[in-house]
């Protein structure tokens, strides 16, 4: 394995870290991976995450690439003023531009935790060279959020099976009731919500909305092309409670199906901060390539 930094981009102020596999190791064959920045955070990741999935998928024969968006970490902020909800798609875009020609990549799997995971699903959807997407700990932000009536609405329903899917759970401790008998959190809202339907008119129409949602269009879309979808979600992350309601009854029909695969890792932080979680974490993602992206060992 070895690794190096790279400028790219249509100005060269993008940076990035290439890890490469052995010469005798890597296979023509595999899809280039990309990892992206998680919120704020250098392309390290948190607790340096990014670099241990880049050099574990290495050494299983994938060329890794992990970079720095404007602005974040190494990479120079931009001058055009582009927000960053375009600006983050374009940039991936040219990390795999960069990528077909340094590496001769014409096929890419897109990787991120929290906020990475919404833009490696934005770009998934959009760009056809995208094969694969492991989203980590998505949270809410994988719905479109320009409708806010309709973002409101997700988000209260999400908020509500979270707490109540936690309030049953094995790891409900005494401290949870603690704050809700002292107010610090206000689980007589959060049970209204659950409990408290709106109109039944009102309520069909927010669901039709929902199926017919950015991210449910998406996610049809990248399916029919035959591509690959991982979401991966700690114990207590609420993005799968966000997930269930924006896709109803049809969750399980996605999952039996294959389109798409939901783990779920017990004991774990969001952030991933121990090294059993990140352990855990590498061996749920390995296994999903191996099974989707085989490496070929030969005749």
């Amino acid at each position: 394995m070895s690794e190096e930094a790279v400028l790219f981009g249509e100005t060269g102020s993008l940076v990035g870290i290439l890890t490469d596999p052995l010469v005798t190791a890597r296979n023509m064959n595999l899809p280039a991976i990309v990892l992206l920045n998680a919120g704020i955070v250098h392309r390290v990741g948190p607790n340096r995450l990014s670099v241990n999935i880049a050099r574990t998928l290495a050494t299983m024969g994938f060329v890794v690439f992990r970079f720095d968006f404007s602005g974040i970490g190494d990479s120079e902020v931009r001058s055009d003023h582009l927000p960053f909800r375009k600006s983050s798609l374009r940039e991936v875009s040219e990390a795999m531009n960069y990528l077909s020609v340094a590496r001769d990549s014409e096929r890419f799997i897109l990787m991120g935790l929290c906020s990475g995971a919404r833009i490696s699903f934005r770009t998934a959807s959009r760009d056809p060279r995208v094969v694969g997407a492991v989203l980590i700990n998505s949270m809410g932000h994988l719905h479109d959020e320009t409708d806010e009536e309709l973002s409101a609405f997700i988000k209260n329903r999400a908020l509500a099976r979270h707490y109540w899917r936690i309030a049953f759970s094995s790891s409900f401790s005494a401290k949870n009731w603690l704050k809700a008998v002292t107010g610090k959190v206000d689980y007589r809202r959060v049970i209204g919500l659950v409990t408290g339907f709106r109109p039944g008119t009102l309520l069909s129409r927010k669901r039709r909305a929902i199926t017919t949602n950015e991210v449910v269009t998406d996610l049809h879309l990248f399916a029919e092309r035959g591509a690959h979808l991982l979401h991966i979600y700690s114990e207590g992350d609420e993005g799968l409670d966000y997930l269930h309601v924006l896709l109803g009854n049809e969750m399980n029909r996605w999952v039996e199906s294959g389109r798409i695969a939901v783990e779920f890792i017990p004991g774990t932080k969001h952030a991933f901060t121990l090294q059993w979680d990140q352990e855990h974490l590498l061996r749920v993602i390995q296994n999903w390539v191996q099974k989707w992206f085989p490496v070929e060992t030969g005749p």
